[in-house]
């Protein structure tokens, strides 16, 4: 399935701000389910974009605003060619519990730790406590972990915030698309499985921004496997995965500072399309041509390289900051607000 993706953010201000900091984690990756076709990313006001990788392996999109604005504006457009390999298959090819002798391989490991917006609580292992799972595969074990999620659970927008650890929305047994995924991470971790947090589109009617699950590890062989906690099930063709981490903190789509006195409100608007082809429409962002110099400039340059999606993207391992847990900013700096995981 080939899949256009278009996420506009625009941050409205009361009064000029100004010395902004911005990431972006918006660019689909590729990789064994799932090909990125192209990206294209555009920012008004205009500002140059660094692209690096975080420590997760995400792309991340960083931009400095110095000047004074009222109004912020980016445009990201992706095509993806989804062929998620069978989910159900691969879950129902592992045993469980695993062999005692089996270690859990280096690149899952992190993911059995508590992190920011997951962390342990009496609630929690209460929560825990009360799970049946049983021996088999780990379909079944999923499936028993999906079922307790929903029970605790009943979806409802505006309870929740990005910032709300999962043993908040445990107590409110209210949230959205992330904090089901956040009690799924739980439940996994609680009973020894790796399991990491997803942010990214699903191709679903009504869907008004971006969408989280889960991906759960089956084995060096299996991989990761998404999951969906929200819809209770296995992910197939119609997600689309832009970053991965421990917990929202690490992969929010939008994350900044800004200077000034001033009320900020967002808007977000995101369309996922079915389509039978990539169009040329990236001209319409393109830069004007450079002069025949001999060269390319700068802005030129830039933009291709933004087009290209994956392509020219220095790999370069970050810190990972702890979102929620983070110091406030020196005087002056304000957070920007986050954009919180849900659907229509």
């Amino acid at each position: 399935m080939l899949l256009r993706i278009h996420h506009e953010t625009k941050l409205s201000y009361s009064n000029p701000v100004s010395e902004t900091v911005f990431e972006l984690r918006m660019a689909p990756p590729s990789n064994d389910d799932q090909t990125s076709m192209g990206y294209h990313l555009k920012i008004s006001p205009q500002a140059p974009v660094t692209s690096y990788r975080d420590g997760f392996g995400n792309r991340v999109d960083l931009f400095n605003i110095t000047s004074p604005y009222r109004e912020l504006v980016t445009q990201a457009t992706s095509y993806v060619r989804t062929h998620r390999r069978s989910g159900l298959d691969r879950l129902s090819g592992v045993s469980w519990p695993a062999s005692p002798g089996n270690s859990v391989a280096i690149e899952a490991f992190e993911y059995l730790q508590p992190s920011p917006l997951v962390e342990r609580s009496p609630a929690l292992t209460a929560f825990v406590s009360t799970l049946e799972v049983p021996s088999g595969t780990l379909l079944d074990v999923v499936y028993v972990l999906l079922n307790a999620v929903a029970a605790r659970l009943q979806y409802e927008k505006r309870v929740t915030s990005t910032r709300t650890p999962v043993s908040e929305a445990l107590e409110l047994g209210r949230g959205v698309c992330q904090d089901f995924a956040h009690l799924f991470l739980a439940a996994c971790r609680g009973i020894h499985l790796p399991a990491r947090y997803v942010s990214g589109y699903v191709n679903h009617p009504g869907e008004i921004a971006t969408h989280a699950w889960c991906q759960v590890w089956g084995n060096p062989q299996v991989g990761w496997i998404d999951v969906d906690p929200t819809h209770s099930c296995v992910v197939e063709n119609d997600h689309v995965v832009t970053a991965v981490g421990r917990d929202y903190s690490d992969v929010p789509p939008n994350r900044g500072l800004w200077k000034g006195r001033s009320q900020e409100t967002m808007g977000v608007s995101v369309t996922v399309d079915p389509v039978e082809q990539a169009t040329l429409e990236w001209n319409e962002w393109s830069p004007p041509r450079p002069r025949a110099t001999g060269g390319f400039s700068q802005s030129h340059l830039q933009s291709q390289s933004q087009r290209q999606g994956m392509v020219g993207v220095a790999p370069r391992r970050a810190a990972r900051s702890a979102y929620p847990n983070q110091r406030s900013p020196r005087a002056g700096l304000h957070q920007q607000q986050g954009e919180q995981q849900q659907q229509q």
